[in-house]
């Protein structure tokens, strides 16, 4: 990163802030004053409205022909809204005056008189409910879904999010910000680029394991793309939300049906977070932290690794910090735009993984926060809060039709995975283990992931804690900073981010930790971390007297270390032992290449369950074109081994545990060919195949 960019750090905050009028450093959205109003003169709003009203009388129109359309075509519907448009068309052409009221008053029709009184929000938001209703409907229609479901969706919160705008005012006084400039902005583009080439490039052989979970949402894309899943708005794959799988099949089309096109959706995604990240920090809490943070971003190990996969846990970190972003803009610059944009962003979280539940979990605390430590900004909130929730509806769209009519879908994950619905606690309590005993066991468990326990799930498995050792001594001073500026919105959102991760995220569900539940967590890790380097920085200036140049320095150095070290670990130390999905994923990976380099079509014959089944979204994605069968029980006749299909070769494949079932299988073809493929995240046999002549 450029150095000057470090050089401009804000000046160090005091510890505690004992009035609550006092203005903060760097613009802090709890002490900054209120937006006031400076023009009291009425508005007019004619144009606006009738503009309004014009694209509700084209929607008609647009509505009506989609009827006409669709197999079967409901002719009643479309003829009668293609009428109404049309009639609402030459009603507002005859309304319209043909003089301005300017030139004279008394011409101006009383309709167009009250369009002019009438702020356009409220048009606006009918139109986002009326929109919000056809959505619903949509995609309670087969044959209307999924684009107009889709685009009625996307409409609805468009309508809301321009009607917001018309409840902004003009202030006397707005938020000071330090304006942008060209080496910043290059310095940005710079390190978004180097983000995209660690997270894209030789995507689909680094991670060389191809997880099943992956094959399985790849399977359920390519069913988007087939056609066979046509519903964005419901739950598919273990009550995953569809939603994503339409991006996937996007992502597959456009960037190739293959390992590629998957993880590569991921990696775009998680490449925009880190200059969103930027953009978050720097309003808060200066350019130097917010440049040094996004770096440590860019370079996190943990952040690269679920970049590069085909999965939807990279969004909750990229939603939750638009949300936040949206939520401190609303209470820095007392918009109106910004907090239904919070609460827009809220609701289409709830189509992702389900760590983004946690978002809105964490703009309630901060509401509550605002309530307890800011009351002249609660006092703005507070009456506008509807607008938030409203926004949150109408994101989360029709996907809550299907929850409201399938509650166990919205509860699925929890139920397999909580500590009391799967029955784990009451099997400890069984088993004379205290509860209190449980509680501190999670709670280390839960809370260690950030410094000291290592990751447990075949997702990861770093052999280390999801901070190297340095981030982690570093992670202390920056909670004791944030708990100290306490009274600080900006400072008390990533230990609520992290204590909201650790608890619904860990404590409360079994195997903890577990890296993809703490995915969110990355920013607020890189965040807290790079504030500690600051005031680390600041304390060293103040006992040395260093040169802002020098101080900018040490900090650039700090950072590249950090970055350094992430990088050799991931690249150079984790990826060479192949520990992602660890033995069995590697198996499926080796076996569906295995499968495809076949010279001719061939039929596999598994000889691999229980352990490992025919049906493995790994082996389903990367070897489409493969047909087989399970063998489950042991075979111990020649006789009972069917021959192939007409036209397919057989390809017989047996784990180490049933590996004495070849020489039965040798009897009925014989004279093939044996291959033994050895492991590399374990130094053990994989799989043995025989491919007869």
């Amino acid at each position: 990163m450029d150095a000057e960019l470090f050089m401009k750090s804000a000046a160090p905050t005091p510890p505690i802030v004992e009035d609550e009028d006092v203005t903060a450093a760097n613009g802090s959205p709890s002490t900054e004053p209120i937006a006031a109003i400076s023009d009291s003169r009425p508005r007019s709003y004619a144009g606006a409205n009738l503009m309004v009203l014009l694209l509700a009388t084209l929607a008609l129109a647009w509505i009506g022909q989609t009827l006409l359309t669709i197999t079967p075509p409901n002719l009643l519907a479309g003829i009668a809204l293609l009428t109404l448009a049309g009639v609402a068309f030459v009603a507002l052409e005859a309304w319209m005056p043909q003089r301005t009221m300017a030139e004279d008053p008394g011409v101006t029709p009383r309709f167009v008189v009250l369009l002019d009184r009438l702020p356009p929000f409220y048009l606006l938001f009918f139109l986002a409910l009326v929109s919000s209703s056809i959505a619903f409907w949509c995609t309670a229609t087969p044959a209307l879904r999924p684009m107009p479901a889709l685009i009625a969706w996307l409409a609805s919160m468009g309508f809301f999010l321009i009607g917001t705008r018309y409840l902004e005012h003009p202030t006397d006084s707005h938020t000071q910000e330090e304006p942008w400039n060209r080496r910043e902005m290059l310095a940005i583009a710079a390190l978004t680029l180097l983000a995209l080439a660690l997270r894209l490039t030789f995507i689909d052989a680094i991670p060389q394991n191809f997880g099943g979970d992956e094959g399985e949402m790849g399977m359920e894309a390519r069913g988007v793309l087939e056609e066979r899943i046509t519903n964005p708005f419901v739950t598919g794959w273990l009550s995953h939300p569809t939603l994503w799988f339409f991006l996937q099949a996007l992502s597959l089309s456009t960037l190739g049906n293959n390992v590629f096109g998957l993880r590569a959706l991921s990696a775009l995604i998680g490449t925009a977070t880190v200059p969103l990240f930027y953009m978050f920090v720097r309003p808060l809490f200066g350019r130097s932290v917010a440049a040094g943070a996004a770096t440590l971003l860019a370079v996190f190990h943990f952040h690269i690794h679920f970049s590069r996969l085909g999965v939807n846990n990279i969004v909750d970190p990229f939603l939750a910090l638009s949300a936040f972003a949206a939520f401190f803009a609303a209470v820095r610059r007392s918009s109106s735009f910004a907090l239904g944009w919070t609460g827009v962003i809220c609701g289409v979280a709830q189509h992702f993984y389900m760590g983004s539940r946690l978002t809105p979990v964490v703009i309630a605390v901060l509401v509550a926060h605002l309530a307890i430590a800011d009351r002249r900004r609660f006092r703005w909130l507070a009456p506008r809060l509807p607008l938030m929730v409203a926004g949150f509806l109408l994101g989360f769209g029709p996907l809550i039709a299907h929850f409201i009519a399938d509650p166990s879908a919205f509860t699925a994950r929890l139920a397999m995975v909580g500590v009391v619905q799967s029955g784990c606690l009451e099997q400890k309590l069984a088993e004379g283990v205290p509860l209190t005993q449980i509680i501190i066991d999670q709670a280390r468990q839960s809370f260690g992931a950030y410094t000291f326990v290592p990751d447990r799930s075949a997702w990861y498995d770093p052999n280390i804690a999801l901070l190297d050792s340095v981030s982690a001594v570093l992670l202390a001073p920056g909670v004791a900073l944030a708990l100290v500026n306490w009274r600080r919105s900006e400072w008390v959102l990533p230990i609520v981010w992290l204590t909201g991760a650790a608890i619904l995220g860990g404590m409360l569900l079994v195997n903890t930790p577990e890296s993809p539940r703490y995915v969110t967590t990355a920013p607020a890790l890189c965040l807290l971390v790079m504030l500690a380097l600051q005031h680390i920085a600041n304390l060293a200036d103040r006992a040395f007297r260093w040169t802002d140049h020098r101080r900018a320095f040490i900090i650039v150095v700090l950072v590249a270390l950090l970055a350094g070290w992430n990088l050799n670990f991931y690249f150079r130390d984790y990826i060479p032992r192949r520990a992602y999905g660890w033995t069995n994923t590697e198996i499926v990976t080796k076996l569906a290449h295995y499968a495809n380099a076949q010279p001719a079509p061939v039929y596999v014959y598994m000889f691999t369950p229980p352990r490992i089944f025919f049906g493995n979204g790994t082996i389903r994605f990367l070897a489409a074109g493969i047909k087989g069968i399970d063998v489950l029980d042991p075979v111990t006749d020649p006789a009972q081994i069917m021959p192939p299909p007409d036209g397919r070769h057989p390809l017989f494949i047996f784990l180490p545990e049933r590996e004495a079932e070849l020489t039965i299988v040798q009897q009925r073809f014989p004279g093939g060919t044996v291959e033994r493929f050895q492991g590399e995240w374990e130094p053990v046999v994989l799989f043995i195949a025989y491919t007869p002549p």
